[in-house]
């Protein structure tokens, strides 16, 4: 078994009349970081809460790790599947950063001497470790994301899952997070990381693309496959990624680039040799 989700034929609605998800069938092997894109409405977020059995499907199926996800099997699977949303006061638990930071940890019957390294390790890693006696009115919006990042990346989890939970960081603070996620994943390499972003630059960064679109796949693969279709990424109204902007722009002057380059800086460094 090599795939960590697995999604079957998904169909859900709100409203009798209209479906949000159709017919969506996709899997994620393990290891990979794979990102869902689209617009607003494209169905993003109700994906996310179904891969999360917050809401149930109207038919299909998902499985994780072969568990087929259902009320018999979400115990084991909450084991191993995690998700951070956009909204950080929706998942403030604790009355401080570290309660907050180990209430999954207690939950999970941590040893105490063992609960207090994993959040003052998670807490360094988010830059919030000067933070823990804080209560959550005291912090910022993109504070509180760190803090709810923290406390899932703590407890070591097989899958992550990012429901643009890095839309409230600043720059700075998004560049922090992604060091984090490869950091992890070099330490364990069936680490699956599931983003549900608005951010190209982002998507054009994993391993694998899903683009949705009014509720269906539009397109999914290899982002460097997905994103060259320009014409057929801007017709639903998404843009290219800045770094593949600047490379179709050197292959037109006869100057081409090896399609491993994603950044800014690797892209320069190349150009310079």
């Amino acid at each position: 078994m090599n795939e960590a989700l697995k999604v079957k034929n998904l169909c859900f609605n709100y409203d009798e009349n209209k479906e949000t998800l159709v017919n969506l069938s996709f899997e994620v092997k393990k290891g990979d970081y794979v990102t869902l894109i689209g617009h607003n409405g494209s169905g993003k977020s109700t994906l996310a809460k179904l891969l999360t059995y917050l809401i149930t499907p109207s038919s299909g199926e998902i499985y994780v790790n072969d568990l087929l996800l259902n009320e018999e099997n979400i115990g084991k699977i909450r084991r191993t599947l995690g998700i951070v949303f956009q909204n950080p006061d929706n998942q403030f638990i604790g009355s401080t950063v570290e309660d907050d930071i180990a209430f999954g940890l207690e939950n999970r019957n941590i040893p105490l001497n063992d609960m207090q390294k994993l959040v003052k390790e998670y807490s360094k890693k988010v830059n919030m470790e000067n933070y823990l006696k804080k209560e959550p009115s005291e912090l910022s919006g993109g504070q509180k994301q760190r803090v709810a990042i923290a406390g899932i990346l703590a407890l070591n989890l097989k899958i992550i899952i990012f429901d643009e939970a890095t839309s409230m960081l600043d720059p700075e603070g998004v560049e922090d997070i992604k060091h984090l996620i490869n950091e992890m994943r070099e330490k364990d390499p069936e680490l699956t990381f599931i983003s549900i972003t608005h951010d190209i630059e982002e998507a054009y960064l994993s391993d694998y693309c899903i683009i949705l679109n009014k509720g269906r796949i539009y397109k999914e693969g290899k982002p460097n496959e997905i994103f060259n279709e320009i014409d057929d990424i801007k017709r639903i109204g998404l843009d290219v990624p800045f770094v593949l902007k600047i490379k179709n722009a050197l292959k037109e002057k006869n100057i081409f680039i090896n399609d491993d380059i994603k950044t800014i800086e690797d892209l320069a460094k190349n150009i310079c040799k």
